[in-house]
């Protein structure tokens, strides 16, 4: 007998966040609670129905302030609501509720007509899952003097949780760094090609930049575990041969300095 309350307990609160996740007037819920003179059932019900739903909209306006100043208030209320409907948070974080914003902006109208939006939104995600990433260390430009040259073909690099990568095929990160900064920004534009991005956090904050084709390649390459060796090769279809091996220290240079690699390893230790 000592588990039935704690039982009818569970089911109230499965019923009642049910209700808060898809609210209606026939929801089974309805019959749990009463209303009075002074409030029916239904404006209880919908008391907490608002504040939930407000609450996840101020979330997405904390995630995707760029994208709320590019639509204005009456627009980004409206795009919130129609992502509430259609996402209804799943997690009990509200860290983890914008993550399906860009797919929505891709896929419904008419917000799948200005492409901009979602890749404005692809890229505020990124610089939130950079910053928000796990802390590791990382090594240091000093430390790759610990390896003797003929280490080197040998060596694969792990990457810190913060790194992002990304294609953009609108000028989004020039439309964010205006509004970030107050300014008026410039015109959507779609590019002529799609323009990889490079996107991290260092000494808590979060950082962007362009990748070059040749720098995006050999980044994918080290990043699914290759050697520096198979780096190179990858490299040498797009650099002179005898430019290669400096092309590619050159990256990975970068890519230390900039904190992105958190080890090193080599087959051969």
């Amino acid at each position: 007998m000592s588990g039935e309350p704690t039982q009818h307990l569970n089911q109230l609160q499965d019923g009642f966040q049910d209700y808060l996740l898809i609210p209606n007037p026939g929801h089974p819920f309805r019959s749990q609670v009463v209303g009075n003179e002074q409030a029916s059932a239904e404006f209880r019900l919908q008391i907490y129905a608002d504040a939930y739903r407000l609450r996840l909209q101020e979330a997405l306006e904390t995630d995707f302030e760029a994208l709320h100043v590019l639509l204005g208030d009456e627009q980004f209320h409206e795009l919130c609501l129609r992502y509430i409907d259609a996402h209804p948070s799943s997690h009990y974080s509200l860290r983890y509720f914008g993550r399906s914003m860009s797919d929505f902006l891709r896929a419904v109208f008419p917000y799948a007509a200005q492409g901009v939006l979602a890749d404005l939104a692809d890229f505020e995600w990124s610089l939130i899952d950079a910053f928000d990433a796990p802390d590791d260390p990382v090594v240091t430009v000093e430390d790759m003097g610990n390896y003797s040259p003929e280490l080197w073909p040998h060596l694969r690099f792990e990457f810190h949780a913060s790194v992002q990568r990304l294609e953009l095929t609108w000028n989004a990160p020039k439309i964010w760094a205006a509004l970030k900064d107050r300014q008026t920004p410039p015109a959507p534009e779609k590019l002529e090609s799609p323009q990889r991005w490079l996107v991290w956090r260092q000494d808590y904050q979060s950082y962007y930049r362009p990748l070059s084709d040749s720098e995006a390649s050999a980044l994918s390459c080290a990043r699914a575990g290759k050697t520096f060796a198979e780096l190179c090769e990858t490299l040498s279809r797009q650099t002179a041969e005898e430019e290669t091996a400096a092309v590619a220290a050159g990256f990975l240079h970068r890519w230390i300095s900039d904190g992105l690699v958190r080890e090193v390893s080599s087959d051969t230790l």
